[in-house]
């Protein structure tokens, strides 16, 4: 999803929506994630939520395209890419049906939706059928697999197979302890090209004993020192840094020395390739 804030409130905006992923809601609801920053995931027109890819009919009102044909359409191109796009649109339906409202949409928009949105919202979903609940999560695992920005985090936050209560009650289960290696896995291949959901996500993991991982100081720490980098380049002058010594020096203290220079090396790996994608100087 887009997000206009600037300076202190996009990492604020960020650190607010990692706390709310890696630490979901209780069993039940499902997450809505809004991870802030240039690397958030893609966002989503108003249009997009109602009538995708409908063809205009002249001197008529347009003909609205159902949730079916949407979705046949996405899945049809085999991008990871639509994909998502697919993931969204039900978890989308869901999300309405459950509440009568789209939190994000809204948040999106900066107001509450009128009533034609809503009226809208409910003729895409009325459609919505328990095969396609099922293959909500399917396509979610191929837009992360497919490296698609935003992905990786929205996967650890759904849990084992939409089961996050699995994590706690049945951690030794040989398919839980897989999908946990799958999850960490996409987002250290997305992390080392620099999409910024992902290391802000990996950081926030190693920071303690999770259902996931468990603690890894050096980890967490290279991570947060690319976090450093990067908004050292994006935040405008005078902004503070939010990941910047004066608040994360008790990590730095838990490490030796060459752990620190390993951390250092694995951030600057990550900080040049987010300059390369951006085409900021190298030491910008």
């Amino acid at each position: 999803m887009n997000n206009k804030l600037t300076g202190i409130s996009i990492a604020a905006a960020i650190a607010a929506a990692l706390a709310f992923v890696y630490w979901p809601a209780p069993d039940g609801g499902a997450p809505q994630v809004a991870a802030g920053g240039p690397a958030a995931p893609q966002g989503r027109s108003l249009a997009s939520y109602f009538n995708l890819d409908a063809a205009p009919v002249p001197a008529a009102a347009p003909v609205p395209v159902t949730l079916a044909q949407q979705l046949a359409r996405l899945a049809a191109s085999g991008k990871p890419e639509d994909a998502y796009a697919a993931y969204n649109l039900l978890d989308d339906c869901i999300v309405f049906q459950r509440e009568g409202r789209l939190p994000g949409l809204e948040f999106e928009l900066g107001r509450e939706m009128t009533v034609e949105e809503k009226a809208a919202q409910q003729q895409l979903c009325a459609g919505l059928t328990q095969r396609q609940r099922e293959d909500r999560l399917g396509y979610l695992a191929a837009a992360a697999q497919g490296g698609v920005p935003g992905a990786a985090t929205i996967f650890l936050s759904e849990g084992p197979f939409g089961d996050r209560s699995a994590l706690r009650n049945r951690p030794d289960d040989p398919l839980v302890q897989a999908w946990k290696r799958q999850a960490i896995a996409q987002l250290k291949a997305q992390a080392d090209e620099a999409e910024l959901t992902s290391v802000s996500t990996l950081m926030m993991a190693y920071l303690r004993d999770g259902e996931v991982v468990q603690k890894d100081a050096p980890q967490a720490y290279g991570y947060l020192l690319a976090l450093r980098q990067v908004y050292d380049d994006i935040l405008a002058p005078g902004v503070t840094n939010p990941y910047q010594d004066e608040y994360w020096h008790w990590l730095q203290a838990e490490l030796t020395p060459e752990q620190q220079a390993a951390a250092a090396a694995k951030a600057q790996a990550i900080v040049a390739k987010y300059r390369q994608h951006t085409g900021r100087p190298a030491h910008g």
